[in-house]
């Protein structure tokens, strides 16, 4: 396994580059806004940076709300909206819901939460009772009616729990419905449940060093219409470790592009039927940083091209 190599250490590891290089604030403070596109068949639109809350959120009983108020805070304040989320404990699903539901943030908010799995059990599945439990948990504790968007997390038991989440979409309680995964080997199983099933949204994983879910995953999406969020971008601090020690080209400006996280969020979003790459962290300067990502000049095919190339050889 690669050794992890987090974005603080990397920051330091290049002293000579100034913080203004570093850090996204020229993108911002210009008043440039964030990117948003439209969900398939639909005028809504959504910003392609979001959060993912999964680390942060877990957090909030032992050391308070407050650094996850302030990461929503800043989502908002620079014109993001998107929270994926999934069940935890009711205690944290709580705590969590109380910001959610703050009148500060909450209808400037699109909340995506999950059912299918309990991280907290040794028997992780659950059943269609369970499924059902975990979605009125979430969705009473986070003041969603109806909830924005629920997912099939990783792919668990779909033909137990998709037939609740069609329910739940054709009763109103649901806005849109969907499935995840974040492992490359899942995605023939679910380019095939995306033929039969048509779901509104998928999420999956897709970054500068797993591109895999090009291939046939993201091409059939646009095809047949469906939303796309991509998860694990920086494939849990590795990318990191990958560019340790390399400034960002200088042709990376061309694309307004400034740190190495950027390069690879802009990377993503190239991929024009992308809707929204959900970011985790729990320091507001990065997720600063992930917004500025989500703004200015996206890569057009060839410059995808020359950006894959020259991450590829980086050692």
């Amino acid at each position: 396994m690669l050794d992890r190599y987090t974005r603080r250490q990397f920051i330091n590891t290049l002293g000579g580059i100034s913080a203004a290089v570093l850090m996204p604030n020229r993108v911002y403070s210009q008043g440039a806004s964030i990117i948003k596109r439209a969900i398939p068949g639909t005028s809504e639109m959504l910003p392609v940076i979001g959060f993912g809350s999964s680390a942060p959120v877990r957090q909030i009983l032992n050391d308070g709300p407050s650094v996850v108020e302030s990461l929503i805070e800043t989502m908002v304040r620079m014109g993001a909206s998107v929270v994926d989320t999934a069940p935890r404990e009711y205690e944290v699903d709580k705590a969590f819901g109380k910001i959610l539901s703050d009148p500060r943030y909450k209808y400037r908010l699109f909340v995506s939460t999950k059912i299918g799995l309990n991280r907290f059990l040794a028997e992780r599945e659950v059943d269609k009772a369970g499924g059902i439990k975990q979605f009125e948990q979430t969705n009473s504790l986070f003041n969603r009616h109806p909830a924005d968007l629920v997912f099939i997390e990783s792919m668990t038991d779909m033909d137990i729990h998709w037939p609740t989440l069609r329910e739940l979409k054709e009763k109103g309680e649901a806005r849109y419905i969907g499935i995840t995964s974040s492992f490359t080997e899942d995605h023939e199983r679910m380019a095939d449940f995306m033929t039969r099933e048509k779901p509104d949204f998928i999420q999956v994983n897709f970054s500068l060093l797993e591109p895999q879910a090009e291939e046939v995953v993201l091409p059939l999406a646009r095809d047949l219409g469906i939303g796309v969020m991509i998860n694990s971008p920086f494939n849990g601090g590795e990318l990191f470790s990958k560019v340790r020690g390399h400034e960002l080209p200088d042709w990376a400006t061309e694309i307004d592009c400034q740190t190495w996280a950027q390069y690879n969020l802009k990377y993503i979003l190239g991929v024009a039927n992308i809707n929204t790459v959900l970011t985790e962290t729990n320091k507001t300067h990065h997720l600063e940083d992930n917004i500025g990502g989500g703004m200015g000049r996206v890569p057009d095919p060839g410059m995808r091209k020359r950006m894959k190339a020259h991450f590829d050889s980086l050692s």
